[in-house]
């Protein structure tokens, strides 16, 4: 047998009233109906594997020099700082 875990959750009194009525009349537990219809929505939208191999990076244009000038200034203030 597989082994089962206990999950606590809030639902809506009239989603546990529907889910009730279709587990009595498919014969199961509550239980194995949620279980039934996660899993069928689980498998019915499958998680796209990751695919990093086909993936490009645009190219930036870099900073121009104006903006490095202004970041080499920053950083010398910070240096001047901390002594």
């Amino acid at each position: 047998m597989t082994e089962t875990v206990n999950l606590t959750i809030k639902i809506d009194p009239e989603l546990k009233e529907t889910i009730k009525q279709l587990a009595l009349e498919n014969q199961i537990s509550m239980s194995q109906e949620i279980v039934q219809r996660l899993q069928a929505s689980l498998n019915t939208h499958p998680h796209p594997a990751v695919d990093n191999q086909s993936i490009t990076e645009e190219a930036s244009a870099g900073l121009s020099a104006a903006e490095v000038k202004q970041i080499r200034l920053l950083l010398k203030k910070q240096g001047k700082k901390k002594k």
